[in-house]
């Protein structure tokens, strides 16, 4: 027998999943996928650019991060306009910049104009994030909330891959030529362009801002007559700015938060930005080709967890896992000066597939811990904290590689993961049985 609709009355978070959950995960996935293609395909590029523009160490680095210190500034500014102005607005216009900055990439004159482009698709991509995720969040039920904000994630990993392959296809076809590579970018900017407009406003933002007859239309068209919303009281939602950020009541979810995020990417973009070098280093034969491999087994751990993992094993469990299984990977590295091929291998696949599965939670925990009224802000300010640690650690990296040497700069990488896996012992929270409601207190004291 076919199961009938459900039409008695519930609130979002009992609601279950429908095709129009299933469209607007697809759509908010494609921005992760563009985003990690973007900050992957530089990757491929850089070996090309280092010998065309006669790159330094530092220039290196730099060049690597630009774009990473361009997410810094779009990410708190991309959360604070979208709680201020709703999530749809800039949903569709961040794209348009995309496309826009992977076009003019291949038309750039100088290292700087690039240097300049890469900073300005940087700030593109960290407006998505905080749109993109509290966009998910106050539109989907709580069965499917973890694996969908996880699989945000799980697109940004396939996006990463396949900019890594195509920037690797690329390179056969037009070797040497930087410009195609990292102007590819150009193609599913401009897809997912098309596919955003016409999404409809966040029913729970609209409700939090007094337009509480327009929630109410959003509900009824795209999830049902029977769908009941929270009714704010009077008073009950003030408008509220990043300096709330860091009252008593927010600021334990926000030091969890950008702690655990920073001590996943430093690490993270500096290995994977860098993965052909660092393998070089390590005497790996077609360094390229390896590091394509390697970056293709984070689906390893990112796949699972969006398919329900997330929900079966629960969040605290997933992150603190995740740090130290990352951490002994990347501890090996370091303590073996002379590995065989196959050991690094291993090693570097498995660092990417459990720093991968507990990335998921990056999408998850804060949009989680933080109420409708100030989500966008506190995702912001956290992806803005997370990029500026991952910058600094691509900068840094072909710095102490050259100081320290590749096995050492290992080690410290692994020590940062020691650090993540003992903070979220510590903070982190379970909230995979949680209502949003719930969830956004569990923190907040």
């Amino acid at each position: 027998m076919q199961e009938q609709p459900q039409t008695s009355p519930c609130l979002i978070d009992d609601l279950k999943p429908s095709g129009f959950h299933l469209r607007l995960a697809l759509v908010a996935g494609g921005g992760p996928f563009c985003d990690g293609h973007i900050l992957g395909i530089i990757g491929i590029a850089l070996p090309v650019m280092v010998k065309d523009f006669h790159l330094s160490g530092n220039m290196t680095g730099l060049l690597g991060a630009s774009s990473l210190f361009g997410v810094l500034l779009g990410g708190l500014g991309g959360g604070i306009i979208s709680d201020r102005l709703g999530r749809k607005r800039l949903y569709t216009l961040n794209l348009l910049m995309f496309a826009i900055c992977s076009c003019a990439q291949y038309f750039a004159g100088s290292l700087y104009a690039l240097l300049f482009w890469r900073l300005l698709i940087g700030m593109a991509i960290g407006a998505d994030y905080p749109i993109a995720t509290a966009y998910v969040t106050e539109f989907m039920p709580r069965v499917w909330r973890g694996p969908v904000l996880s699989g945000l994630i799980t697109f940004w990993w396939v996006g990463y891959i396949v900019s890594f392959i195509a920037g690797y296809l690329l390179s056969l076809y037009f070797p040497d030529n930087w410009r195609i590579i990292l102007g590819s970018s150009l193609v599913p900017s401009a897809l997912l362009m098309l596919f955003r407009i016409g999404m409809p406003e966040s029913p729970r933002w609209l409700m939090q801002a007094g337009r509480a007859e327009e929630a109410r239309a959003v509900v009824r068209e795209h999830l049902g007559a029977h769908v009941l919303l929270d009714e704010p009281k009077p008073g009950d939602t003030p408008r509220l700015s990043l300096r709330h950020l860091f009252q008593t009541r927010y600021r334990g979810a926000l030091a969890f938060v950008c702690a655990f995020w920073i001590l996943q990417s430093a690490p993270s973009f500096a290995i994977h930005t860098l993965q052909a070098p660092i393998l070089e280093q390590l005497r790996m034969g077609n360094s390229l080709l390896a590091s394509c491999i390697v970056t293709s087994f984070t689906l390893l751990g990112s796949v699972p967890v969006s398919l329900g993992l997330i929900n079966v094993m629960g969040r605290r469990k997933l992150l603190i896992g995740s740090f130290a299984w990352g951490a002994i990977a990347l501890f090996f590295v370091g303590l073996y000066p002379h590995p065989a091929n196959w050991f690094i291998i291993v090693a570097f696949i498995i660092y990417s597939a459990v720093e991968a599965a507990g990335s998921g939670l990056q999408f998850v925990y804060p949009n989680e811990l933080f109420p409708t009224e100030i989500r966008g802000t506190a995702v912001g300010f956290a992806s803005s904290a997370s990029r500026l640690g991952a910058a600094v650690g691509t900068v840094l990296l072909p710095m102490g590689t050259i100081q320290f040497g590749v096995h050492a700069m290992m080690l410290v990488a692994a020590m940062l993961l020691t650090l993540g896996a003992a903070i979220s012992w510590r903070w982190a929270p379970e909230t995979a049985t949680l209502n949003l409601s719930e969830a956004s207190q569990s923190l907040t004291s």
